[in-house]
């Protein structure tokens, strides 16, 4: 490639910077503000699931319910059965419960016996308290991992790319502050996703630079290595990013054709996502860690002239 056709990384890095926050810090604001939705998972409720075994409205449906908590309800319909639904509600009492599966029965006669859960909120607290716990776990382990592979690269290099994936996350938090999908396991699953699929992308451009310092005179600027390698590894990084987002485009397609909620809820976001992470190997992660590595060096450079005097 034509050097004057290389895009400069590092020159325009604060400039990705400053859009990854103005956009984290809008989007999370926005659902700061206006509240977001947190699933029967996180906030504890109740859940009837039933197969109808005729067509039905969802409107419909919904305002039967409604009729009988007095409170919102959410009506999603599902695959594995006979014109399928689930019915999410706010926390009912048994009596309540009991009431809305009679009077399902009453309108869909053909209905099988339903079954209801009921989540308690100390459910939802567990359930984020693990997530928290596997989220950190797998952090240290790509901490570990990176600082071994690439301990030629000096500590900082681990460092950015953590800071590139916790970056992800921020932006997957404030993709749901923005579309309002609620917050659940599948939200979980979207974001260890998210994270796992950025850190490979990251790992094949951090693998180029340290080929590329083994092989370029010494004099050569670490600026120019890392945009060297950035631009070498690109296509690989558009191709693969590319190929998985046409995957998960299909799932949402389809999802959206048989109303697929739940798989609408993943791949939505996880489509959003998978273009972030490419972004945030590419934009964030080697651009920061050569802005940190830079002040790092300048600190010590510093120290050490203070001692001599």
């Amino acid at each position: 490639m034509d050097k004057k056709k290389k895009f400069d990384f590092i020159k325009y890095r604060y400039v990705a910077f400053a859009i990854s926050l103005l956009l984290i810090i809008s989007g999370i604001a926005y659902g700061l503000i206006t509240g977001y939705e947190f699933d029967i998972d996180f906030k504890g409720g109740t859940t009837i699931k039933a197969e109808l075994k005729e067509e039905f409205d969802n409107h419909e449906l919904q305002t039967l319910v409604t009729d009988i908590t007095g409170s919102s309800v959410l009506i999603q319909k599902t695959s594995g059965g006979d014109n399928s639904v689930t019915i999410t509600t706010e926390p009912i009492t048994q009596e309540v419960a009991d009431q809305i599966v009679e009077t399902l029965k009453q309108r869909y006669v053909n209905m099988e016996e339903p079954s209801v859960r009921n989540v308690q909120a100390s459910y939802g607290e567990e359930l984020l308290n693990s997530a928290v716990v596997a989220l950190v776990v797998a952090i240290l382990i790509m901490l570990a991992y990176i600082f071994i592979r690439f301990k030629i690269l000096g500590f900082t290099s681990a460092l950015t790319a953590i800071i590139s994936l916790i970056h992800d996350a921020l932006f997957v938090i404030a993709i749901y502050g923005v579309i309002k999908f609620p917050i659940n396991s599948t939200f979980i699953a979207v974001i260890l996703t998210i994270i796992g699929y950025s850190i490979n992308n990251t790992i094949v451009i951090y693998d180029r630079i340290r080929e590329n310092k083994k092989i370029v005179s010494k004099s050569k600027e670490f600026d120019t290595v890392i945009n060297d390698s950035i631009s070498q590894t690109m296509n690989r990084t558009i191709f693969t990013s590319l190929t998985t987002f046409i995957a998960v485009f299909v799932v949402f397609i389809f999802a959206v054709v048989y109303d697929q909620q739940v798989l609408k809820e993943f791949s939505l976001p996880l489509m959003i996502g998978l273009l972030v992470g490419t972004y945030s190997s590419v934009f964030i992660a080697a651009p920061l860690w050569y802005t940190i590595d830079n002040l790092v060096s300048k600190i010590f450079k510093s120290k050490k002239s203070k001692k001599k005097k």
